[in-house]
């Protein structure tokens, strides 16, 4: 399956590997379809690309990288929403915010995606820890990748 991209042109995508938002990511409840893609040259982010609307992408990445004691927990509406059957089968990701600079661009902790891996079901989850901030600096050290 083709699909045109906000960052890469026309990719060619198997099926199999969509992620299915239920109720789309917020701000954005009609897009249910999304692919991760990688961003070439490095490892640490990737694209998170709507597979219906060509503008809609993200760049995201994993929250570790960039607080290694990032920590939540999942609510049992999130767990049974994505059928999450063990911690093994759970991803997480956040969205970073692109300024003119990496080391001024900033990630949001406060709303990670979680991603079931076995069956693609995910969903961005507002957390209600004052700990996080939608918009984290980024540690420019820790994500050079």
């Amino acid at each position: 399956m083709n699909i045109k991209t906000a960052y890469m042109g026309e990719v060619t995508i198997d099926p199999s590997e969509i992620l299915h938002f239920a109720h789309g990511i917020p701000g954005f409840e009609e897009e249910n379809q999304f692919i991760l893609l990688p961003l070439e040259g490095n490892s640490i982010f990737q694209v998170l690309q709507s597979t219906k609307t060509e503008q809609l992408a993200f760049i995201i990445t994993s929250p570790y990288v960039v607080v290694s004691d990032y920590t939540f927990d999942i609510d049992e509406a999130t767990v049974n929403a994505l059928d999450i059957r063990n911690e093994n089968e759970v991803a997480v990701f956040a969205i970073i915010s692109l300024k003119d600079t990496l080391e001024n661009s900033t990630i949001n902790l406060k709303a990670p995606i979680v991603l079931n891996t076995t069956n693609k079901k995910a969903k961005q989850v507002i957390l209600d820890k004052e700990d996080y901030a939608i918009r984290h600096q980024l540690n420019f050290e820790s994500v050079k990748g």
